[in-house]
């Protein structure tokens, strides 16, 4: 069985009229597929980068050769699994053109190199010489060690390297160095038998450590409590407490790749404070956790919002429900990165031709002006006094001036009233982000026809 077929599609003055298929059963069972930007069939590896499988160069003007190279890796699990050998030929020719006519008669003579390379050859001397063969290349591991290899990846039994964490060993009350190796540490069943830290251990870093993730957006999905990373790895139950320390438990830096667990190392620390009350009660309580975080109910709404359809907002991007996070490190750009999120997410939805037709409906004047001062207006005619959305304008403002003119003098001003007023950019998001829940709620107030909300 070919595992590659070179094609020519003739008549087509384009490029890639030229080009080489993957056997359809070697692309499914490898798991890779055709990406034309890197001109190699890819899939993700443990670190969620591109990994080339399978790599064609096809000739060109200037180029007398195509070249289709394999990883070895994934073809020797497939020739194990298939139970068969690589057959690969070969062919060299030698030859002075000014004086070769043809190949002289005579038998060629034909050999053997061990068990696995065969070939045939002609010397015709001083004019030309040829060998023509072909080399069997069987798995360099036996079958059951690559099979081994396979189920241990899924199960995560493999040979892994494992980082020390400085965390809290809660059960023997200390603060102390803790291996991510699954033999450091226990769990509730086999305590009576050690006095092992438990796997439940926390390790704390800098809020810094989450930079890394935030600014990958199609590589990393960063959620409330967990990261993903695309295809490779998924980190449950990180938080953050209340001195503003990341912590994630050793358990679940443990399913990390050992280069990632290096990351997280670069940013550990003692801890300041204890884990969060969240996580407390989440993880240990074992209960639903009643503290829910300002932003946690902007989405709430907007999602009851985006499944009610209602007309007076639209959610532009699903993906941004994912993309909003809280800036905890002590970073501008994270900051005014969250606040640009934010500002697609809540004040690029809201439809200014509704507003515009509610505010025709109950004869109240407006100019050329933006969503957020049509919905003022229309709320300060319901109330009969001026009303600001501030919370809304800070968003924007924000957006508008720290991240779209960062040098500026004003820029300046803001983030330094910022973090005067509340000592740091996370609490800042989150006390802007609460106002929203009362603007939105405002908001929704003055739709009650057109609301099907519960």
């Amino acid at each position: 069985m070919n595992l590659i077929y070179g094609r020519d599609f003739r008549g087509w003055s384009g490029p890639d009229g030229i080009y080489f298929e993957v056997t359809q059963e070697y692309t499914h069972l490898s798991e890779i597929h055709w990406r034309p930007e890197e001109r190699a069939y890819c899939r993700f590896d443990d670190n969620g980068d591109l990994q080339h499988s399978v790599s064609v160069t096809v000739r060109s003007d200037h180029d007398e050769v195509s070249l289709v190279s394999f990883h070895w890796e994934p073809l020797e699990t497939y020739l194990a699994a298939t139970d068969s050998s690589l057959v690969r030929m070969y062919d060299f020719t030698l030859l002075d053109r000014k004086k070769f006519r043809s190949w002289p008669d005579g038998p060629e003579l034909s050999g053997a190199s061990g068990a696995d390379l065969f070939y045939r050859q002609k010397v015709f001397p001083g004019i030309g010489a040829f060998t023509r063969g072909i080399q069997i290349l069987a798995p360099r591991r036996k079958a059951p060690e690559v099979f081994k290899a396979v189920t241990d990846s899924w199960s995560g039994k493999e040979e892994r390297q494992h980082a020390e964490f400085i965390a809290n060993d809660w059960r023997n009350e200390r603060v102390t160095k803790i291996s991510t190796d699954p033999s450091a540490t226990t769990n509730y069943f086999d305590a009576k038998s050690n006095n092992l830290p438990y796997e439940l251990s926390p390790a704390f870093f800098k809020p810094e450590v989450l930079l890394k993730y935030k600014t990958d957006r199609d590589k990393y999905t960063v959620e409330d409590r967990s990261i993903t990373c695309r295809a490779a790895w998924y980190l449950r139950g990180y938080d953050v407490n209340s001195a503003g320390q990341v912590h994630a438990y050793i358990c679940d830096l443990r399913s990390l790749p050992y280069n990632e667990q290096l990351h997280w190392l670069s940013f550990n620390e003692k801890p300041k404070e204890g884990i969060s009350e969240r996580a407390y009660i989440n993880d240990f309580k074992g209960e639903w956790s009643k503290v829910t975080k300002p932003l946690q109910k902007i989405i709430a709404i907007l999602r009851k919002w985006g499944e009610a359809k209602v007309p007076w907002w639209t959610l532009r991007d699903p993906r941004l429900f994912e993309r909003v996070t809280v800036p905890y490190s002590a970073s501008r750009d994270e900051w005014a990165d969250s606040f640009m999120d934010l500002a697609k997410l809540v004040n690029e939805g809201f439809e200014v031709k509704v507003i515009r037709k509610k505010l025709d409906e109950v004869r109240v004047k407006y100019a050329a002006d933006g969503s957020i001062a049509l919905l003022e207006k229309l709320a300060s005619h319901a109330s009969d006094d001026d009303v600001s959305f501030s919370a809304l304008r800070t968003v924007q403002r924000i957006r508008s001036k720290v991240k779209g003119h960062s040098g500026s003098s004003e820029a300046e001003e803001i983030t330094r009233d910022a973090l005067a007023n509340h000592e740091s950019f996370a609490k800042h998001f989150e006390s802007v982000a609460e106002k929203i829940t009362t603007e939105l709620a405002a908001i929704e107030a003055l739709f009650p026809e057109s609301s099907e909300l519960a």
